[in-house]
């Protein structure tokens, strides 16, 4: 038997999110016959644990000069930056000792600032090669140009994040290859019981309809308020959930008192219900009738296919990664970007036909099963870090 292919996978993230969310999934289930997974990340904070759970995991702790939400504004900002790099050239020196010790082969890396400075740091001081994953829309600075250029391989999570590259930095980026996400379909599925409706006190013929993310302007969740002042007008069984807070970013601050306020001044207390950040989502979809993702842009949209695996219809944007997820009519619905009228169209078909709701959620798992399960995204990244471990040793 050929020896296990050692890959390193750095996560710089010290908040839960979906580039987390799917680093975890694929830390658990990538095959450790053919592979020894290690991991780098934060020694601090409430990810760790999460990642201490995950059995035979190598995992090595580091800091790479991550702030408060206090420290990323004006100088203090300024001061924070500078004195972040001096955390993150420790961390990288000590992971490159233990890289040439543990005989790593393979770096894998998100498109997270942090990440991509630490991965060339490492690079310089190894020569590994590394994978650059595509999680979101390109963000011209140095580092992101140097780090994609001298990446071994780069894969995006979908086709619209490729396009996006190519279309900022030309034909070098039509190297890059279209891995979409995959989700766990067994913790995902239908059927699973939920302790939502009796959670917000909702009546056995409310239609509940969710939005789950970040709370913060790019995710339409204000688009999601209108459409739901427009539904209730007509159709008083609807009642609205967020899922969600603003604590990954510190430049929306202002946002979730404007939700608030907004909800307040449509009238809307009582029907619209914010949950705040939710680490319970399998227990969350099964109690929603509906799903929404408002979003103006979206690499890929894992909530979309996480509530599509619990049979849920989703009405979705016509953004990002999204339309290469649900065929509208088919499985889901689709609308333009920020058209509150036209969700609220959708959402009161869904809300007044529970037949609707019932073939396209049922349609919705058949395309998850189908594309979007996360075996196959182990597969088709676990021949991507064998490509990478074998032109490694030839050269």
């Amino acid at each position: 038997m050929s020896a296990k292919i050692k890959v390193l996978l750095l996560d710089t993230n010290d908040a839960v999110g979906g580039v987390v969310r799917g680093h975890l999934m694929f830390l658990r289930l990538t095959d450790r016959a053919r592979f020894d997974m290690y991991a780098a990340v934060l020694g601090h904070g409430p990810l760790l644990p999460q990642f201490q759970a995950i059995p035979q995991l190598t995992l090595w702790t580091m800091e790479v000069g991550t702030k408060s939400a206090q420290w990323c504004a004006g100088w203090r900002g300024q001061v924070a930056n500078a004195w972040g790099v001096v955390p993150l050239v420790w961390s990288a020196l000590r992971l490159a000792r233990r890289c040439r010790h543990a005989g790593i082969q393979v770096i894998h890396t998100s498109d997270k600032k942090r990440s991509l400075l630490l991965t060339l740091l490492l690079h310089r001081l190894t020569g590994l090669p590394y994978l650059y994953h595509i999680h979101n829309n390109y963000i011209d600075y140095p580092a992101n140009r140097k780090a994609l250029a001298r990446a071994a391989l780069i894969i995006a999570n979908s086709g619209e994040m490729r396009r996006d590259f190519i279309h900022w930095l030309g034909p070098s980026m039509e190297r890059i290859r279209v891995v979409h996400n995959g989700m766990d379909a067994e913790r995902y599925r239908p059927g699973l019981p939920s302790t939502l409706r009796q959670e917000i006190g909702a009546a056995p013929d409310d239609v509940l309809i969710g939005i789950s993310s970040r709370l913060a302007p790019d995710k339409g969740q204000e688009t999601f308020l209108q459409a739901a002042a427009l539904v209730i007008a007509q159709e008083p069984r609807a009642r609205f959930v967020i899922i969600g807070d603003d604590a990954i970013f510190s430049d929306n601050a202002d946002f979730v008192p404007l939700l608030r306020r907004m909800a307040q001044a449509a009238g809307l207390a009582g029907r619209v219900h914010f949950l705040g950040f939710r680490n319970d989502m399998p227990n969350l979809y099964p109690g929603l009738d509906i799903l929404v993702n408002a979003a103006w842009r979206e690499a890929f949209g894992l909530v979309v296919v996480e509530a599509m695996a619990c049979a849920k219809p989703v009405v979705g944007t016509q953004a990002g990664g999204i339309p290469e997820i649900i065929t509208h009519g088919q499985d889901g619905f689709l609308f333009p970007v920020r058209d509150a009228s036209r969700l609220a169209e959708l959402l009161l078909e869904l809300v007044c036909s529970p037949e609707l709701r019932a073939r396209l959620g049922a349609a919705a798992r058949q395309t998850i099963e189908a594309r979007f399960t996360i075996q196959r995204q182990i597969k088709e990244q676990e021949a991507i870090y064998a490509e990478l471990a074998s032109a490694n040793q030839k050269s």
